[in-house]
């Protein structure tokens, strides 16, 4: 084997280090879609030519629910949305049958092979072993023009971290608060043509109150 320095290298043991003001996501949870445990971030593995982060070494859990087994799978980084607010990575486009289909991982066989087999589990049709390859050659530069390698697909939740549920659960007490202003304007009328809507509410509010208290 070749005794030059491999593209692919774990972040852990290196010179390198996460950029400045790029979270260090190792050890974040990662969970599917729908939130559900897949297991954890172990590591990066980071492009040593590039110096840029092509996978994370996801240590997927023991889920009979998802049909997971334990064991160290390499995930393409594009794969991932970060959801900072709990140190979380949601794999929202990544089903369970291809966390099975996926080669165990193993330091020793960052190259070639490996990272074809990876991309052809994630629906890469035009990710094919070359015919001829020694174990230590690394892929193509172009191989990385690939969305599932596009970091910046991680920061598609960044500064907007609102709970989709709890959005909707405002929505509905603001459209409840309002029906019931409604039905106490029919009790205390008002002279609407003499005062704004906003004074309005807030007469209502007062009267409202008042009536509470004689209760």
């Amino acid at each position: 084997m070749s005794n030059k320095v491999k593209r692919l290298q774990e972040l852990r043991g290196s010179s390198y280090e996460v950029a400045k003001g790029q979270p260090d996501i190792r050890g974040w949870e990662v969970r599917d879609a729908n939130g559900q445990l897949i297991g954890k971030v172990n590591e990066l593995i980071f492009d040593s030519r590039a110096n840029k982060v092509r996978y994370m070494i996801v240590t997927v859990n023991d889920s009979k629910e998802l049909q997971l087994e334990k064991r160290s799978v390499m995930v393409p980084i594009g794969l991932a949305v970060l959801e900072h607010k709990n140190d979380d990575v949601i794999l929202p486009n990544v089903t369970p049958f291809q966390l099975r289909a996926l080669p165990r991982y193993h330091k020793d066989d960052l190259g070639t092979r490996a990272e074809h087999a990876i991309s052809t589990v994630f629906g890469r049709t035009d990710s094919k072993v070359p015919v001829t390859y020694t174990d230590d050659e690394d892929v193509d530069e172009n191989f990385y023009n690939n969305e599932m390698f596009n970091e910046n697909n991680m920061y598609s939740r960044r500064g907007n971290t609102t709970n989709p549920d709890k959005r909707h659960d405002a929505r509905r007490l603001s459209e409840a608060e309002a029906a019931s202003l409604k039905k106490d304007s029919e009790i205390y009328p008002t002279n609407s043509n003499s005062i704004d809507a906003k004074t309005e509410e807030e007469y209502l509010r007062r009267r409202r109150g008042e009536n509470d208290r004689r209760d």
